[in-house]
């Protein structure tokens, strides 16, 4: 198989992005809900940029559902997560599948190098996606890794690649419109629950795939949920599966027990849930950057990672991240230090947060959704 002409670092020379052809892109999306979402700018720009091209998200099983749901024209072809291109068998038979799609030009926002080899495989001729693990040698159209640029956010980082193709005039910020049939879904739920209003309605997300360096205390959020519990509002608790045992330890801090839905959902309900709250308190994690795609006010904390790279792009959200603490962000999935970033988040002011939030929109900021 012919690797094509090896590229020179930061060519972003492409006859498929400029010339007069029928484009089908193969866009391979990254593997977590967050990052997944934080690539919707990359799916928009392509179809704004090129409104006649065929596009195909390849996205592990998790993530593609969070395509499905979207209001879209793209064409989605999932994997399961057992099945996916990481494993070398499985590499050979995705790349051969994806063959016969023909693609011309592929964008590779994840920065593995099976990502590479897949697009190889599948004899894209034109391989976009940045210089890291080795792989630049399977890139006909390599980027210089920008990873560590300081204050470079995500959505920047991927959007790097289509702006290298002179597709500059995007919007950047990730929006995720929901199909019909999702948004219905949120809203029986919301009956099924008895509660006349989503004013009412506050998700809560205390978990973090990452690790406990992105984690709050459990009664922390028990103790802001308390408070707040007094104005008749009513909670639901969202997360992943081995994300039980927060919610419970929370439920058993507060006098009247909240919703409890971690663990018990598809990612289809999760996005359900957090579309019909009229707030959500969240760690930085995937459901924080749904609630900001969504346009739904939240409050994010942030312990070890960084605002700068990562912080929702949404003016209805409050940020908190003990900046006074010399270690952070260090990036860590477990901490050395004590977690003293997260101890730095006091209780008082996330429920400050919170409450101009909800006054916010209880003064008539609504509309704005």
């Amino acid at each position: 198989m012919v690797l094509g002409t090896p590229a020179v670092e930061n060519q972003t020379v492409s006859t498929v992005a400029k010339g007069n052809v029928k484009r089908r892109i193969l866009i391979i999306a990254p593997n977590w809900i967050g990052d997944a979402v934080l690539s919707l700018p990359v799916v928009d720009g392509c179809a704004q940029f090129w409104p006649e091209a065929e596009l195909t998200v390849l996205a592990r099983a998790g993530v593609a559902k969070l395509f499905e749901a979207r209001e879209s024209a793209v064409r989605l072809v999932g994997y399961q997560r057992g099945n996916g291109p990481h494993r070398i068998g499985n590499l050979f038979e995705m790349g051969w599948r994806l063959r016969r799609e023909r693609f011309n030009l592929a964008l590779l926002l994840p920065n593995s190098l099976s990502s590479a080899m897949v697009a190889w495989l599948a004899g894209v001729p034109e391989r976009l996606g940045y210089s890291t693990d080795c792989r630049g040698w399977l890139l006909t159209n390599r980027l210089r890794d920008r990873r560590k640029e300081r204050g470079l956010h995500q959505v920047d980082y991927y959007l790097g690649l289509l702006r290298s193709l002179g597709a500059s005039q995007v919007d950047r910020i990730p929006r995720l419109p929901l199909k019909e049939e999702c948004i219905e879904m949120g809203l029986n739920l919301l009956s099924d629950m008895g509660i006349d209003s989503r004013k009412l309605l506050i998700g809560v997300h205390p978990g973090a795939a990452y690790g406990e360096t992105k984690r709050w205390f459990p009664e922390r959020f028990g103790a802001v949920l308390g408070r707040l519990q007094k104005s008749g509002r009513r909670f639901l608790l969202l997360g992943g599966p081995g994300e039980e045992l927060i919610a419970q330890q929370i439920s058993t801090i507060m006098d009247r027990p909240p919703i409890d839905l971690v663990g018990k959902t598809t990612v289809a309900e999760a996005l359900a849930q957090v579309s019909i709250g009229a707030l959500v308190l969240t760690n930085d994690s995937g459901l924080m950057h749904v609630a900001a795609a969504l346009n739904i006010p939240h409050v994010a904390l942030f312990g070890s990672t960084d605002p700068q790279k990562t912080a929702p792009l949404n003016d209805r959200a409050m940020v908190r991240h003990p900046e006074q603490i010399s270690c952070t962000p260090c990036f860590k999935r477990s901490c050395p230090e004590d977690l003293e970033c997260m101890k730095a988040i006091t209780v008082d002011e996330v429920v400050t947060a919170a409450e101009q939030l909800l006054v916010e929109m209880d003064g008539g900021d609504e509309e704005k959704r």
